[in-house]
């Protein structure tokens, strides 16, 4: 069965997440969570910017969109949507130009990489259950959950 994310398809998983100032903010945060074992599955960097986040994530986090080329790519910027629990919490920061980086709780307890994104500067700092969605790699790139 196919799903659109690692997190398992029925249950959905626990995530943290935070939203940055700026790009060198963010980047400090992303290597804290993967010195900490966070695998760059796990993590997710998002902005209103595309490139933004891709530039920011690298190969040391995913983004949403990144591995599509060509019509599936235009199709994902037109029809793409972020997950509603996320769209709730961080739009007006995404908005504002700040960037949001989810990590999804698979190695590590949520309220240890909450602890961790909040060392590393992030702002409303949050945790939940996260149903399955495509801000995180698909399960063929996943490695073993």
């Amino acid at each position: 069965m196919a799903v659109s994310s690692y997190l398992p398809d029925v249950a959905g998983g626990m995530v943290a997440a935070a939203s940055f100032a700026d790009d060198a903010t963010a980047e400090k945060a992303i290597a804290l969570l993967t010195d900490s074992d966070v695998r760059p599955q796990e993590i997710s960097v998002i902005a209103r910017d595309p490139k933004r986040a891709a530039r920011i994530a690298g190969e040391r986090a995913w983004y949403p969109g990144k591995d599509e080329r060509g019509p599936t790519r235009l199709l994902h910027r037109i029809a793409h949507r972020l997950p509603r629990d996320v769209r709730d919490r961080y739009r007006k920061e995404l908005d504002a130009g700040r960037i949001v980086i989810v990590a999804a709780a698979a190695g590590q307890p949520s309220d240890t990489l909450a602890a961790l994104l909040s060392r590393a500067g992030g702002q409303l700092v949050d945790q939940w259950w996260q149903e399955p969605a495509d801000i995180f790699a698909p399960p063929e790139l996943a490695g073993p959950f």
